[in-house]
């Protein structure tokens, strides 16, 4: 890397220190985040007379916060967002003005901004607030009452009132024994008629109902229960003058800060206060299954599905029927059924066996954003993001056990929205959620990390020359892959020796496979095992230039590896790793002998065989002396480290095959559809498929509970298994995409060469 380029690289390394302890910070305060001040919920607290003198404001610095916050057209709001919100707000904001007879030339400007822009309530927009056509016409009333003068003889605003009416009586609240919930939400807009002991009985431990400021106000103004004003007050104490739509919102906060971050590639960066900020959501967590409250975490479907994912992922036992308790259908009629049903997909594919209700979750929320996708209709009423459209699309098309993390990550930056706005009775805005700094840290990360990898490419492609890999013209020319796959998984700085040492065996692995297929002679293959057996590179005088080439690259690498590992390990692991080399060479020798004597084996025989051929143990087991924890003997000699391979081997064979059985029946060529085919006389080729990809699925499900739970294997090590399930799954997840010359370029460059600007 020339000096200039170690300069450039050096000032975003300290742009980024600066970026992570401005994020930390964040974290140390989440306790007090909050959404940005709402005008509408601002206005209602305002609008409570004081307990002792009904004449008086209890909440006066509400009003001053209304008067100092007005935005120059006279409404209040969130300038660039619908015109229905911003009517929301600045009728609220009018009306509590008014009733105390305050700020005068506030309300006049309030006025002519809301006769210019009333007609606005019957705009068809695709964002709504919630209960706007039974609250904004219960505020025009109020209004009236008030004096205010407005157009409402209008006819937009007749036909609303004509409507509120209608849904009024259909709802026949006179006559419910209770209450649900997306009533008491929005109580401000019927609290005139509703039974508040019924109301009541919603309220949370801290007085609020469902966490509203404005819907406690209304419950205060009504009852004037003591809860209702300790929690108001409590929270003007707390964060100001200014009242946010939603109060607390920490938990939820905390939540959604730990998933962008991993989905920006960030998370390494705030490992403790990712832990810590875990243990207290998964605390609450438990608190909540066994209390008579239910097992959900929280009511809102998105957090408890985020929730679900962080915590099952980062190794907590939450069990998947914390998704019982809601109704799906209920969520397709909601405002944030697409954000919700994309939350529920992804949180359905962490599956271990057995578990139907993600099995269920899974199956209707694909089929929910699929004819959503088909009809246009990838958007939600109440949530305003950047791209939910090509959230909803990768999703569809690459499975999350699919997709590989950094490209996730260079996705999720394009995507990332730092204006997402959220739309309830009103809209709001969560800076430690969305906000520039997580962006800049991502980019500076991104680029970092890619600088590294570009300077490792590098110096590999020399190591490909010096090993003349280009010379053997039967092997496919693949170290882009090889490095691509380490890239983007083991992305970042420190791991460096791992994936060059991923890279080289899979440069090696690629090349014999294609000597053993193709590219050597009876002779050749006995000559190349048994140098491999004695590991001697005096066994290879006076072979084919194809075996010495072959074996003076695997000898060298394999023994400069143990000198690196020994570093690392503090031990020698040569013994380890020339067994593991033997047992690859000896298993595809012998499929060789199968295909050249046309001999079938049964599928027992052929799968017992595969699981070394398949070529995955040199490169993940080597890889694991350099993720960091120290292995002794013990661990890599133990049953479970065998399982993990075994599961991913199953796995890699099976999805190879199913992707080539095709070719290689017409060449001829083992595969386990057709000798399934073979063995269960008539099945079609399409039907052994199926049966085979069940296979596939039960048995990385059961890869992923083995990751994530706790044993002697070191997490770091386990996760390589996954890493490299997840990259054959997608190199294999259309066609075979690591033989095509052409079907990984864009994840490639993604990854490796494009920078993001």
């Amino acid at each position: 890397m020339k000096r200039e380029q170690y300069t450039i690289l050096n000032e975003k390394e300290s742009m980024a220190e600066e970026l992570i302890l401005r994020i930390k910070r964040m974290f140390s305060e989440i306790e007090n985040t909050q959404t940005s001040a709402s005008a509408y919920d601002t206005a209602w607290v305002a609008m409570v007379p004081s307990l002792d003198s009904s004449q008086q404001p209890q909440f006066p610095q509400c009003l001053s916060w209304i008067i100092d916050n007005q935005l120059l057209d006279g409404s209040w709001g969130i300038p660039y967002l619908i015109i229905k919100d911003r009517l929301c707000h600045t009728l609220a904001c009018v009306i509590a003005l008014r009733k105390w007879n305050a700020g005068n030339q506030n309300v006049e400007t309030g006025l002519r901004f809301l006769r210019e822009n009333i007609e606005g309530i019957v705009h068809e927009d695709e964002y709504t607030p919630i209960g706007f056509q039974i609250i904004f016409p219960a505020m025009l009333e109020e209004a009236r009452g008030l004096g205010l003068e407005l157009p409402y003889d209008l006819t937009p605003i007749k036909l609303m009132l004509t409507h509120r009416e209608k849904i009024m009586k259909g709802k026949a609240i006179d006559h419910m024994h209770e209450y649900d919930s997306s009533l008491i939400y929005t109580v401000e807009g019927i609290h005139k008629i509703v039974d508040w002991n019924k109301v009541l009985k919603h309220q949370n431990k801290d007085g609020s109902l469902f966490n509203s400021p404005s819907a406690t106000a209304c419950a205060l103004m009504h009852t004037r229960k003591s809860n209702c004003l300790e929690y108001l007050s409590s929270m003007l104490q707390k964060l100001g003058n200014g009242v946010p739509s939603v109060y607390p919102i920490n938990l939820y906060a905390r939540i959604s800060m730990i998933d962008r971050l991993q989905r920006l590639g960030l998370a390494r960066h705030f490992r403790n206060e990712i832990i810590h900020a875990l243990d207290d959501i998964y605390r609450y967590w438990m608190q909540k299954e066994t209390s008579r409250e239910g097992k959900s975490l929280t009511p809102d479907i998105v957090s408890t599905s985020i929730a679900f994912m962080l915590l099952r992922l980062h190794g907590y036992d939450v069990p998947a029927d914390v998704f019982c308790c809601y109704d799906l259908h209920s969520i397709e009629q909601s405002g944030e059924a697409v954000t919700a049903m994309l939350s529920l997909y992804r949180a359905s594919q962490i599956m271990f066996p057995g578990e139907t209700i993600l099995e269920e979750i899974k199956t209707v929320s694909r089929k929910y954003l699929d004819k959503r996708k088909e009809n246009g209709r990838i958007y939600d009423h109440n949530i305003v993001m950047k791209d939910l459209r090509g959230e909803v699309e990768y999703a569809l098309s690459v499975p999350w056990y699919a997709s590989l993390e950094r490209i996730e990550n260079r996705r999720y930056i394009d995507q990332y929205g730092v204006n997402d706005t959220w739309i309830a009775k009103t809209s709001y805005k969560i800076p430690c959620i969305s906000n520039d700094l997580f962006l800049a840290l991502a980019k500076q990360d991104y680029n970092i990390c890619q600088a590294i990898q570009q300077k490792e490419l590098r110096e590999l492609e020399r190591w490909f020359a010096d090993n003349k890999f280009s010379h053997l013209n039967f092997a496919r020319q693949k170290l882009i892959y090889c490095y691509f796959s380490a890239a983007a998984t083991l992305f970042s700085p420190e791991l460096s020796a791992a994936r060059v040492v991923w890279a080289k065996n899979g440069v090696i692995t690629t090349v014999v496979d294609d000597f053993f297929d193709v590219g050597g002679s009876s002779e050749e293959i006995h000559s190349f095992v048994e140098a491999v057996r004695v590991w001697d590179e005096a066994a290879t005088d006076g072979l084919s230039e194809n075996v010495q080439i072959l074996f003076s690259a695997l000898y060298n690498t394999v023994n400069e590896i143990v000198q690196q590992a020994f570093v690392f390990q503090g031990r020698d692991i040569s013994i380890h790793l020339r067994e593991i080399w033997y047992r690859l060479v000896n298993s595809m020798m012998t499929e060789a002998q199968w295909a050249r004597a046309h001999c079938i084996p049964s599928m027992h025989e052929y799968m017992e065989n595969a699981e070394p051929s398949i070529a995955l143990e040199p490169i993940v087991l080597s890889s694991l002396y350099f993720v960091g924890p120290k292995l002794s003997e013990e661990i890599i000699c133990h049953p479970e480290y065998y399982n993990l391979m075994h599961l991913l081997n199953i796995c890699g064979r099976l999805l190879n095959d199913i992707q080539g059985c095709k070719r290689e029946a017409h060449q001829g060529k083992l595969n386990s559809v057709t000798l399934y085919m073979e063995e269960n006389s008539g099945t079609a080729m399409e039907d052994a498929i199926v049966y085979l990809r069940k296979t596939i699925d039960e048995s990385r499900q059961l890869l992923l509970k083995e990751v994530l739970k706790p044993s002697i294997v070191p997490r770091e090590c386990k996760q390589l298994h996954w890493n490299m399930m997840r990259i054959l799954q997608l190199f294999y997840l259309k066609n075979d995409g690591f033989t095509s010359p052409t079907e990984m370029l864009g994840y490639v460059n993604a990854v490796i060469v494009d920078p993001i600007l």
